[in-house]
């Protein structure tokens, strides 16, 4: 995994497992994802309803449900681990560092849009009272 340069990944994410406990037991959510996104690259994660896809990005923003929990493996971004990240840190990368497009694209917010001009753009045409 690189380290510097302009080759460099902006987020590693190494052997995660993510398992959520409920009234039946645990549920190993997320088992043993590793990926790696370079500098200046997006990456797209696709697979199986109830694959983990979502469980291994909320664990990599750090949104996990309450009953959900990084059992093993590393998350980096730049180098650094969120889960060691106050929630000020935390909310200081989310959006400017690393985003999430959830799986409801259609009740979405754009993320290429400016939120006032997509809240507008909901509005246009509609009669005000």
């Amino acid at each position: 995994m690189n380290a510097a340069g302009p080759n460099r990944s902006v987020l590693q994410v190494v052997d995660l497992h993510v398992e959520i406990a409920t009234r039946r037991g645990v549920v190993h959510a997320v088992d043993g994802v590793s990926l790696e996104v370079p500098a200046g690259q997006a990456v797209g994660v696709v697979g199986e309803s109830g694959s983990g896809k979502s469980m291994t990005l909320r664990a990599v923003v750090g949104v996990l449900p309450p009953e959900a929990k990084i059992t093993a493996g590393q998350v980096l971004l730049d180098g650094q681990d969120p889960r060691h990240l106050s929630n000020t840190q935390l909310n200081r990368v989310r959006g400017p560092k690393i985003a999430m497009i959830f799986q409801e694209p259609m009740s979405a917010l754009n993320p290429l849009m400016r939120v006032g001009a997509q809240i507008a753009e909901g509005t246009a045409g509609t009669p005000s009272a």
